[in-house]
């Protein structure tokens, strides 16, 4: 069973990873996959997250190839900053999300996992600044 409870930990100092007052969030928040991240890891703002096209859930940008990865799609970036608590079984629940932006200008030196492949992706939808 999962944990749709939504949790929020704060960085030691503020992240503004926006470069605008015009942006806007995914409808209905995603799904972060626990078994992807480490045991009670903090998700920073501003990391770039895609969706696994087998689970529907999301996991951490990656590509080791430099092109977008097979079997991955919907990119986006993480626009708060997320605590796991690993649950009595000792392993992350899947946590919802909801300030995950789709639209709008991002400072590109605040982002976490940004490669060339995941701005060419989002192109049209989010500027790199």
């Amino acid at each position: 069973m999962s944990d749709v409870t939504i949790r929020h930990s704060s960085a030691t100092a503020g992240r503004e990873i926006k470069a605008s007052a015009h942006y806007a969030y995914i409808t209905n928040g995603i799904t972060l996959d626990g078994s992807k991240f480490t045991v009670n890891e903090l998700v920073l703002e501003g990391t770039c997250l895609v969706k696994d096209n087998t689970s529907g859930l999301y996991e951490k940008y990656a590509d080791a190839t430099g092109a977008f990865p097979a079997g991955k799609s919907n990119p986006v970036i993480l626009d708060e900053s997320i605590k796991f608590q690993a649950t009595d079984a000792g392993t992350n629940p899947n946590v919802t999300a909801g300030q995950v932006l789709v639209h709008g200008a991002v400072y590109n030196g605040m982002l976490i996992g940004v490669t060339t492949a995941f701005k060419t992706a989002l192109q049209g939808f989010i500027r790199f600044v």
